[in-house]
């Protein structure tokens, strides 16, 4: 039977994986438990559940600045940034809709969040969460605590602990205080809609208002069988696949921006516009990836250059016979496949043509115990990754496997 530690301080944190140092025994590593699915089963008998730490440390608008425990839901944070009409910039989506059905919108801790890096729609103008992560306070495998950055985002030298941090899935350390650096709500922002069917198109078409002077911050593609699912008439309206780029500011500049990239994309095809309500169910969905959530089918993501992204995303159609759609101008593909086959060495290979990566996100737990789920690493950089896992966890305690299927065969952070 697994045992359940849940630990309500940090202190408590540092003696349980103490504890588990001593003891030699792994640790899987939750906070609501809500990205489980995401990465390999964890090779462990005890579940070290950060839940209950929780709580707002301090939030100092003007200062736009933000300190939690690292188990606090992003509901109740977004709810506080609401108050004062601030955000995370880097734009959250509802990630574990897309591991199963019925999710509640924003499930999940911003603990969890920062361990996976997941950023939505605007982070090709404003970064990744790892940009917005301004310190941490953790305890490593070793049972050690150590600490990462402040209050402020400042110019620093020798190792950025807080990117290593991010995106590692709990395998380096175990943060229970993260410090956040939040932003206002923009004024307006606006969505400009171009009908297109053609992937490879599309990605002409976001790749030239990227180049502008127009200061897009959301660029996507949904396929014309997608549409339906957000929930927009006048999107379903167009009747075809569309192209979406989203710009944001003070309203002149938001609706001088618009008639601007209307003007320039002419060519691709009919434009229509959503202002305030409807952008934001737009980019809502488009962080969610809502076209496909749920637990059914395989589904990828697929990173690359976001100049190939039209091309890589018609590929990956083409040769899977799976849905795709586009995300971060095409630097972000999503493609669902159907069957029980996840076609790993062919989504690959593609993905690899175009200088891209892919990763499993969502299989059954058998597929995942037998594919990799994260892209093979250059052996160099494998070997550089153990180095730095075994410097935080000698002794492999947390959540191993996560990120390998084997982890004796060279870690990831």
């Amino acid at each position: 039977m697994t045992e359940v530690i849940s630990p309500t301080t940090p202190e408590q944190l540092r003696d349980a994986i103490g504890w588990a140092v001593d003891a030699k025994k792994p640790l899987e590593v939750i906070g609501s438990g809500s990205k489980r699915a995401y990465g390999h089963a964890v090779a462990a008998d005890h579940v070290l559940d950060l839940s209950k730490l929780t709580g707002v440390l301090f939030y100092e608008p003007e200062e736009l600045v933000l300190s939690v425990r690292a188990g606090t839901s992003l509901a109740e944070i977004q709810a506080t940034l609401r108050e004062k009409n601030q955000q995370f910039h880097f734009e959250t989506g509802n990630f574990p809709a897309l591991l199963a059905d019925d999710v509640a919108q924003n499930a999940g801790t911003i603990g969890g969040l920062i361990a996976t890096n997941l950023s939505g729609p605007r982070r090709i103008k404003v970064g990744a969460a790892r940009d917005h992560l301004l310190g941490f306070e953790a305890v490593s495998g070793r049972g050690e605590d150590f600490k990462s950055g402040g209050r402020v985002m400042k110019n620093v030298t020798g190792f950025d602990l807080s990117k290593l941090m991010s995106g590692s899935f709990g395998t380096l350390g175990v943060m229970h205080t993260i410090t956040m650096k939040v932003m206002p709500c923009d004024e307006k922002a606006r969505t400009v809609l171009i009908a297109c069917n053609d992937p490879e198109r599309a990605g002409m078409a976001m790749n030239r208002a990227m180049g502008s002077e127009n200061e897009v911050s959301a660029a996507a593609w949904v396929a014309a069988e997608d549409v339906a699912r957000f929930g927009i008439d006048v999107a379903s309206a167009m009747g075809t696949g569309l192209v979406a780029l989203r710009v944001e500011g003070p309203a002149p500049s938001v609706a001088w921006r618009c008639e601007a990239l209307r003007k320039l994309l002419a060519e691709f095809g009919a434009s229509e516009e959503l202002h305030t309500t409807n952008s934001a169910t737009f980019w809502k969905a488009v962080a969610d990836v809502a076209p496909y959530s749920g637990s059914s089918g395989m589904l990828w993501r697929v990173s690359g250059p976001p100049a190939s992204g039209g091309v890589l995303a018609a590929k990956l159609a083409a040769r899977t016979g799976g849905k795709v759609m586009m995300d971060w101008a095409g630097a972000q593909i999503w493609l669902r496949l159907d069957g029980s086959d996840a076609m790993a060495g062919t989504v690959r290979q593609i993905a690899q043509s175009e200088s891209g990566q892919a990763v499993l996100v969502r299989a059954p737990a058998d597929l995942r115990a037998e594919v990799p789920v994260f892209h093979p690493e250059d052996p160099a950089l494998a070997r550089i990754n153990r180095k730095i896992r075994d410097n935080f966890d000698p002794v492999g305690i947390l959540n191993p496997g996560r990120m390998h299927l084997n982890i004796t065969e060279g870690g990831q952070v």
